[in-house]
């Protein structure tokens, strides 16, 4: 009896469990299509008001024109003497006499050191007889020649002879006269390389002269400058002297025509007076150089360039608002920078304000400024 008992609850449980699964997945429908119907229900309107931005402070500035810019650069540069001659003996002998001492002034032709002259003296004076006599002897026999006397190649003789000893007798001469160092050039007697009672050869370096009273500024000018220029160009040079700076004027005398591989420069010489001695060698000074004269230029402040992914561009003020240009540049001159398109005299650029700003956005002018500031 128990057992089927349990066999019927059995048979109505496993009847019911069908009918709740219907249940479910009927309602579950219903859900999905109620937010079908959701989601294509037309959404009620709204009337939304845009709200403009409101004006960003700026400052302007009224864009000018320089009527002549320099397209100028600086360089460090180094003084050099103009020339460094070094003095040798050019006949033997031994030093019995040494005029100036080192860091005296000298001019050309000065005395600067003499050698012993004994020898040479007496081979001047036996070079001198000989063509004395060979003069004698020549004139005699032209007198024999024009009587018939002698033949005429006694004569011919006679004059070889006489050319031979005063050939001779002028060699002799030019090294006594050699004995006598003079200075090549006006300068300083920079370095004396020889005391008294050394002997000398030919050749042996005895002084230097350094010539001040000209000197020239080397200067190693970058590859693309040296085409702007060119010898007998004038360059301005500044130096520091006595704590203050002066300014010399000098001329281009040299520019290489081979550049330096390591550094890509190429060096550049200026010559220019220093009779004052003021500048000495080693001082290191600077160069102004030139490359043109701009004419018309527009120079803004660098602060109101803004880098763009395909150039640059500055903000101006049209009619309260402010207006994107596109601007192309070149010259870098200290905080400001030379636009040649893009711009031009009049417009009002903004300097102040003008990375807060969109194209055509209000602005309100709170100081406009000159050029001049």
């Amino acid at each position: 009896m128990t057992e089927k008992v349990r066999e019927n609850k059995a048979t109505a449980t496993g009847g019911h469990r069908p009918r709740r699964i219907l249940v479910k997945l009927a309602m579950a429908g219903v859900a999905v299509a109620m937010v079908f119907l959701l989601a294509y229900m037309p959404a009620k309107k709204q009337n939304v008001v845009a709200s403009e931005a409101p004006p960003v402070n700026v400052t302007v500035l009224e864009v000018g024109v320089e009527p002549q810019l320099p397209d100028a650069f600086e360089l460090p540069a180094v003084i050099e003497p103009n020339q460094i001659v070094t003095v040798a003996a050019e006949v033997s002998g031994r030093i019995e006499w040494i005029g100036p001492r080192e860091g005296a002034s000298v001019k050309a032709g000065d005395p600067l050191i003499r050698l012993n002259t004994d020898i040479l003296q007496a081979e001047f004076e036996s070079m001198r007889a000989q063509a004395q006599n060979d003069q004698t002897e020549f004139e005699r026999q032209q007198g024999l020649v024009k009587g018939g006397a002698s033949p005429s190649r006694e004569l011919d003789q006679a004059a070889t002879d006489l050319a031979v000893s005063q050939a001779r007798l002028q060699e002799v001469a030019a090294r006594l006269e050699r004995t006598r160092i003079l200075a090549p050039t006006a300068g300083v007697l920079n370095d004396l390389l020889v005391e008294v009672g050394e002997y000398m050869q030919p050749g042996t370096p005895v002084a230097r002269i350094v010539q001040t009273d000209i000197v020239k500024v080397a200067v190693n000018v970058p590859e693309r400058d040296v085409p702007f220029f060119s010898p007998g160009q004038t360059v301005e040079i500044f130096a520091d002297i006595r704590n203050s700076q002066q300014t010399f004027n000098g001329t281009i005398t040299f520019i290489s025509k081979v550049a330096d591989e390591r550094t890509r420069s190429t060096r550049m010489e200026i010559t220019l007076a220093n009779p004052e001695d003021l500048l000495f060698s080693g001082k290191i000074v600077r160069v102004r150089l030139t490359r043109q004269i701009l004419q018309n230029a527009i120079l803004i402040p660098l602060l109101a360039v803004i880098p763009m992914e395909d150039g640059y561009a500055v903000y101006v003020e049209e009619d309260a608002k402010a207006q994107r240009r596109k601007v192309e540049i070149e010259i870098i001159k200290g905080d400001r920078v030379q636009v040649v398109s893009g711009l031009q005299a009049g417009d009002r650029l903004l300097v102040s304000g003008h990375r807060f700003v969109a194209p055509g956005q209000a602005v309100n002018v709170v100081s406009p400024v000159s050029e001049g500031r």
